[in-house]
């Protein structure tokens, strides 16, 4: 029998609101180090106050900024990432790295981090609450989101989530963009280098982290967007049998439809790219050697190659099978669990998994993409939903499966109509909504949580719905319920580090929020402890 544990926040609507007061959450920083020795030598970190609830102080431990792989520059840029070597004098763990090279644009348009970025960026970050000799703790390990084409670990400061849940969080950076997902017919080159880099750093994690009193054996992957896809990436690698326990993956899977491509399309967007470089394509291994010898922010200018039909549902540069790390095709093996593979399944069987769907995820595409293809479109003689019939739905079945269906185009259009009329004339707005939150997360999510449950491995599977409208939920256009990453705040209890990226306020953050915030931390370290998300703590 399947059996997938569903279970909806609405807001904890029982709770009186209120403003919460200036010193919740505020961080205070001692200068005192506090050292660890590892496998890779001596590691200096520090310890944080966070005053998160009631202005009772908690200390966490924190490590930044530490190196978990060569730098992939120079003759290295596109290939595997190597394990950093190990230091000769103590590392001073003390502030974060550089994020990994991205489009800036892009970047300020979803959560923007720090402009510090780096070619040199495959660090990772721990946070660890001050403990004393008691169990080792539960590990949580973030991959952070952004399309595979942008993010930094530094926006996801995890003192908070690390000292009011009592397990030991760690954030990483991978490469992005071209960098990480460039794909070629050479051994050395194949793709879905930030994969590998994400692969490399969960094994850093499993080697050191009994160094800051973790427990190797308790390893969670949790990750929003393109990083709740790396985690269901991640579970189809047979490499990482026994790395880790479990995933919770937010809002992205890896058959998203932003989150995938053919093999073919990838070497053709690389080739495209190469063109762009004025490299030769005849051979992939002289264009490689070309591609490594031009300035690294050429390859970030001249990787958007794509047209604006091929760039409706996804990025340039996203994970494909490649033979090596993704031997099966996500979109259809999650929708035929039968069809995963014993190699495939030998992770994905044996984890448990969490996922968590958001009523407005759609904006994270509406809004970048739909939305400017509807309006470049809008003509007297041509209406939205004319064009949403005509154009978005028949791309949408070509997409995904492969067929032309002028029927069926116009029954979707009609299923999806806003017969509320919310925004009157602007209706066309919410359908675009709620179609893409069906077709690139919804359903995806749904599917993958079925294929999990119906392995019947004896693993459990859960669905978290998360339908709360925020106090910093920005006022779109089509006013959606809440935005794709509403939810990341409140899993990590509102850390300074959010605020600007989120336009949040601390002052304007409320006490429902909190308790809500306080709840989820919960829910997510309860099933890092236990592989059930109301136990040990009952969240209620």
């Amino acid at each position: 029998m399947v059996m997938i544990n569903f279970f909806v926040l609405l807001g904890l609507t029982q709770i009186i609101s209120g403003i919460l007061s200036a010193t919740i959450g505020t961080t205070y920083i001692n200068e005192a180090y506090t050292a660890v020795n590892t496998s890779v030598g001596t590691i200096n970190g520090f310890i944080e106050i966070t005053r998160y609830t009631n202005g009772q102080p908690r200390g966490a431990l924190k490590f930044l900024g530490i190196p978990y792989a060569v730098p992939p520059v120079g003759n290295l840029r596109f290939r595997k990432p190597r394990p950093a070597t190990n230091f000769k004098q103590p590392f001073n763990a003390t502030k974060f790295g550089p994020g990994c090279l991205q489009n800036k644009f892009l970047m300020s348009l979803w959560l923007p981090g720090r402009a510090f970025l780096s070619e040199d960026c495959l660090t990772l970050n721990i946070f660890a609450p001050i403990h004393s000799n008691g169990p080792r703790l539960p590990v949580m390990l973030w991959i952070h989101g952004g399309a595979y084409q942008i993010g930094q670990s530094s926006i996801y400061s995890a003192e908070n989530l690390a000292s009011y849940g009592q397990v030991i969080v760690v954030t990483i950076n991978y490469r992005l963009g071209p960098f990480g997902f460039l794909a070629t017919k050479d051994p050395d080159s194949l793709g879905n280098l930030g994969l590998w880099d994400q692969q490399l750093a969960i094994k850093w994690i499993h080697e050191n982290i009994e160094y800051f009193h973790g427990d190797s054996s308790r390893i969670t992957l949790f990750g929003e967007s393109a990083g709740g896809g790396s985690t269901v990436y991640q579970a189809m690698y047979s490499g990482n049998k026994g790395l880790f326990a479990r995933t919770i993956s937010e809002s992205g899977v890896a058959m998203s439809a932003w989150g995938y491509n053919t093999r073919d399309k990838m070497l053709d967007f690389t080739k495209r790219m190469a063109q762009n470089l004025k490299c030769p394509t005849a051979n992939d291994r002289d264009m490689l050697a070309c591609m490594r010898n031009v300035p690294a922010q050429d390859i970030v200018d001249k990787s958007r190659v794509g047209t604006e039909s091929e760039n409706l549902f996804r990025p340039e540069f996203v994970p494909a099978p490649d033979g090596e790390f993704i031997k099966q095709y996500a979109p259809d093996i999650f929708t035929k669990s039968c069809l995963i593979s014993d190699q495939t399944g030998s992770v994905f069987d044996n984890i448990d998994m969490a996922f968590v769907a958001l009523t407005g995820d759609g904006t994270a595409v509406t809004g970048s993409t739909m939305l400017p293809y509807v309006k470049k479109r809008m003509s007297k003689t041509m209406s939205p939903d004319d064009i949403i019939e005509k154009s978005v739905i028949p791309n949408i079945l070509s997409d995904r499966f492969n067929i032309s269906s002028p029927e069926l185009a116009k029954i979707m259009n009609f299923l999806y109509s806003d017969w509320n009329k919310i925004l009157g004339n602007d209706s066309y707005q919410t359908k675009l909504l709620n179609l893409d939150t069906d077709y690139s997360f919804y359903i995806p999510i749904i599917n993958t949580a079925t294929a999990h449950a119906q392995r019947e491995k004896k693993k459990r599977t859960y669905l978290l719905g998360f339908e709360k409208h925020s106090s910093f939920t920005l006022p779109l256009e089509y006013k959606p319920p809440n935005l794709h990453a509403d939810e990341i705040p409140y899993f990590f209890g509102f850390p300074d580090s959010m605020m600007k990226p989120f336009a949040m306020s601390r002052t304007n953050i409320t006490v429902e929020e909190i308790k809500l915030s306080e709840k989820l931390m919960l829910y997510i370290s309860n099933f890092a402890y236990s592989g059930d998300p109301n136990l040990p703590i009952s969240p209620d």
